[in-house]
């Protein structure tokens, strides 16, 4: 028989629309006394959630969602190159 994992775990995918309702205004101290956050989403119907955590871990999911945003962000137009000999 497999042992019980202590942690418990999930796996989870959110899709959220642009211009979704975010809210970040709720605070709470955790029993031992730390400051945590969360941000709740609407994303429209009945659609909705929270992501919650401390300061430190918010902060490296707000970091990882940035350098996916601009991983797929479509390439800039490259620059037209100059011919050679002619100035610009």
């Amino acid at each position: 028989m497999m042992p019980l994992d202590r942690m418990p775990s999930i796996g989870l995918g959110i899709i959220v629309p642009a211009g979704a309702a975010y809210d970040s205004h709720h605070h709470w101290h955790s029993s031992d006394g730390a400051l945590n956050a969360s941000v709740r989403f609407d994303a429209g119907g009945y659609s909705s959630g929270h992501i919650q955590g401390e300061p430190a871990a918010l902060r490296e999911l707000a970091a990882a969602l940035v350098q996916a945003a601009d991983r797929a962000d479509p390439p800039a137009a490259p620059v037209p190159a100059l011919a050679e000999g002619v100035a610009g």
